[in-house]
Formats: structure tokens, C-alpha cells, sequence
């Protein structure tokens, strides 16, 4: 039996490999942003040498290596067994021959069984995708049940307060994020819905090709407070960025200038 998704299935279960059918290179890649990206989350989640990491929605598995790289324990998982084998390719590409993260297909509602973890990450977009409320905090609670206790969590989730009245356009010509294509991507805030969506559109070959639109919920950090709490953790602390960069350092949220909220939470 095939294990393609359907035709009607949710944005979130077409759109990833949509973008991998075209170019896994769409998916992300192991890059200087995600090594800054890394080290930021290992003083975020006070991760010690060979800490164990579960990468929740891990995509084309950026994250995830670079962890692996730095010498922790990674699991990784994805609800598209396609996707995992982009992540599996790119850490054999990268590191022949040796082990690497463990990849695990599944629903982040229902997170597979794996030893428990000290630290869960939730990055590039991997939460917010449900219409639902309370798949949120199905998605929290499970998380927490495959943390030790103590285990600390990280969000990072568009900051409303910057997205709303911010629409946003850019092109990324050939080679800027996927060899002999051009990507356009459009993003504008639903205010109705409270969702920032985005839009890519790819020409390759003289084809155009516009995969599902991604739809993420933006939640205010005291809406991202409350549901933390409610999934049992104990503490919760709200970052922001600087524009769009990574921070060094955790910073205070600014309403306006940053784009990004990075959630930490402890059991």
C-alpha cells in the first residue's frame, strides 16, 4: 500500500514533500545559521557534553545533525517517512560512515516511545500547525512525557506582534537556496485566524510549481505561556530575537523587531 499522503490531507502532511520532490535542498541544509542556531539552544536548554535531544518535526533534519555533530544523543521525527530519508542522506553526506541521529517516523501528537530525554526542540515551524487548540497541547503533553525529569523544552514560534501588518516578499534566485531554480516566497499575517501563512513558488526547468501554502498558528507568549503550564511544565521564560537574526545571548522579546519567540519551558 502506497504511503504517499492524500490529495485532501492538511497542508502539513503535503507541503514538506512537496518541497522534497523538488529540491531536498528546499527542506533546509546544515549551514552557519544552524550551527549559530545550535549553540544558542545548547545554553538555552544548559545541555551538557552528550546530552540526549529529541528533534520534534526535525523536517530535512538540519537541526538534528548539527546536534549529532556536536557530539549528543539525537532523535529526530517526522511524521513523513520520505522526508527522514532526506535527513538520513544528508547526515551520511556529511559524516560517511559514522552513526548518526536516530530517525522516527510519527505523529507529533502521539510521539513514538524512545528513552527519556533531557531536552525537546520544536524549530524552523514545527509547532502551530494544527487548527485545533487542543492539538497543541496534545503535542506539549507528549513532549513532556518523553522529557527526565527536570528536561527543559524549546519553541521557536513566529512572534505575532511582528507578523501582524508585516506581509513580506523575497526572491532567491538560482543557487540562493536550490540549484537551477528560482523560489519566490510571500508571507502576510491572517488576522482572523491568527496565522502567519506563507507561500513559495518555484520555477524549475520553465516550470512553475507551488506546493501547499504553510499555515502556523502564532500564539502570544502568554498564550504560550498558559499552555506549557497546562501541559505540566513548571517554568516558562519568553525570548525574542534580533530581527531575524540568532541571538547570543537570551533577550528580551521586542512587540515589534523580533520576529521570532524562543519558548523555553522545565518540567
Amino acid at each position: 500500500m502506497s504511503s504517499a499522503p492524500l490529495a485532501d490531507s492538511p497542508w502539513w502532511a503535503l507541503r514538506y514533500e512537496a518541497l522534497a520532490a523538488l529540491d531536498p535542498a528546499l527542506l533546509g541544509v546544515v549551514d552557519d545559521r544552524t550551527e549559530a542556531e545550535v549553540v544558542f539552544l545548547e545554553g538555552l536548554l544548559e545541555l551538557g557534553p552528550e546530552g540526549r535531544v529529541l528533534d520534534v518535526g526535525c523536517g530535512g533534519g538540519r537541526h538534528a545533525i548539527s546536534f549529532a555533530e556536536r557530539g549528543h544523543s539525537v532523535t529526530g521525527v517526522d511524521l513523513s517517512p520520505r522526508i527522514l530519508r532526506v535527513a538520513r542522506d544528508q547526515w551520511d553526506e556529511r559524516n560517511p560512515g559514522l552513526k548518526g541521529p536516530v530517525w522516527m517516523p510519527g505523529d507529533m501528537r502521539w510521539l513514538p516511545s524512545c528513552e527519556p530525554v533531557d531536552a525537546a526542540v520544536f524549530l524552523d515551524g514545527a509547532f502551530g500547525l494544527f487548527d485545533d487548540p487542543a492539538d497543541h497541547l496534545k503535542v506539549l503533553s507528549s513532549a513532556a512525557e518523553h522529557l527526565r525529569p527536570g528536561g527543559k523544552l524549546v519553541i521557536q514560534a513566529p512572534n505575532p506582534y511582528h507578523w501582524a501588518g508585516r506581509p513580506r516578499a523575497q526572491h532567491l534566485p538560482p543557487g540562493a537556496l536550490a540549484e537551477g531554480m528560482d523560489v519566490i516566497r510571500t508571507s502576510r499575517f491572517d488576522a482572523d485566524e491568527g496565522r502567519v501563512e506563507e507561500r513559495i513558488v518555484c520555477f524549475k526547468a520553465g516550470k512553475r510549481h507551488e506546493p501547499p501554502t504553510q499555515s502556523l498558528r502564532a500564539f502570544t507568549p502568554p498564550e504560550l505561556v498558559e499552555m506549557l503550564l497546562a501541559a505540566g511544565f513548571t517554568t516558562v521564560d519568553v525570548y525574542g530575537s534580533e530581527g531575524w537574526a540568532v541571538p547570543e545571548e537570551p533577550m528580551p522579546v521586542h512587540a515589534t523587531d523580533s520576529v521570532w519567540l524562543w519558548v523555553c519551558a522545565s518540567l
